[in-house]
């Protein structure tokens, strides 16, 4: 008799899990937050999809899917996973369909922030210090690091570097101010700690000041396909505690310190992923 009452919860968990999952969709330039996200379109005054990530990420529940309708959309947004609310069971993981689109960390200078530090040199600083991208027309400018002195001296044209809390740029003719410039201000594009069965696909995460996707402690089951991490600050993936992710496909590229760290005794697994070099492993 105890046996068939164990065998009876586990059979309406798995219903009461099956009927509860649901899926969310967000588009940014159709949605709204007041609408209930149910809809890949909107229909009426309350359902259609979200327009924010952080809209649907308060309506969520565990073994739940997020689908971003719009195809190749850029989203200035970013994503945390934690817990049980945003993990899910082997046969159905809190899921994340990316359909081709990107996060994006990027901001604007502000034209004004520049101010002049000698020929052609220009100095912005920032609130947020640490790692650095800085962007022109939508492209990453090269980097000059150092190790410890001054870099001003011989800093190349069109580079920058960063230096005593702020970032210098030597300018190759125009004034900064009159030119598009952005730069990395969102820290990390999708932070997962303590969830498990985690699938992420088709998403392309880029230019933000730390890492793309942070896995930080006991996160287990997680798999990104054709998951596409690229000039963010620190590392593209890092991974950390406890934490294993699984990576099919995609690829890590420009990404600022490292394309793939892993702090032991973290795992992963690379499945063909287009990356230069091999991934780094920490202490």
């Amino acid at each position: 008799m105890r046996r068939f009452m164990v065998v009876a919860c586990a059979l309406v968990c798995l219903q009461l899990e099956t009927v509860s999952a649901r899926e969310i969709f967000v588009d940014n330039l159709v949605g709204s937050d007041t609408f209930d996200g149910l809809l890949d379109r909107p229909v009426d005054s309350g359902s259609g999809p979200v327009r924010t990530l952080h809209r649907a990420m308060k309506l969520v529940k565990f073994g739940d899917v997020i689908t971003l309708s719009r195809e190749g959309g850029v989203y200035y947004d970013s994503l945390a996973l934690t817990g049980t609310r945003n993990s899910g069971s082997a046969q159905f993981p809190f899921t994340i369909n990316g359909n081709g689109a990107t996060l994006s960390g990027l901001r604007a200078v502000n034209p004004q922030g520049w101010r002049k530090a000698g020929p052609d040199l220009w100095k912005l600083t920032l609130t947020r210090k640490g790692f650095y991208r800085l962007l022109r027309d939508g492209r990453p400018l090269p980097e000059t690091r150092h190790e410890g002195i001054s870099p001003l001296a011989n800093l190349p044209e069109g580079s920058w570097t960063a230096w005593q809390g702020s970032i210098y740029f030597h300018s190759d003719g125009e004034q900064p101010a009159t030119e598009a410039f952005s730069y990395a201000a969102d820290q990390t594009g999708l932070s997962l700690y303590q969830v498990s069965n985690v699938h992420i696909s088709n998403l392309t995460l880029r230019d933000f000041r730390f890492d793309g996707i942070n896995a930080q402690n006991m996160c287990e089951g997680i798999t990104l396909s054709n998951v596409n991490c690229i000039n963010n600050g620190r590392a593209g993936l890092a991974v950390s505690g406890t934490s294993h992710v699984q990576l099919d496909g995609g690829s890590m590229a420009e990404n600022g310190r490292f394309q793939v760290r892993i702090a032991k005794p973290a795992g992963v697994t690379l499945n063909n992923v287009t990356m230069e070099g091999e991934p780094t492993i920490v202490p």
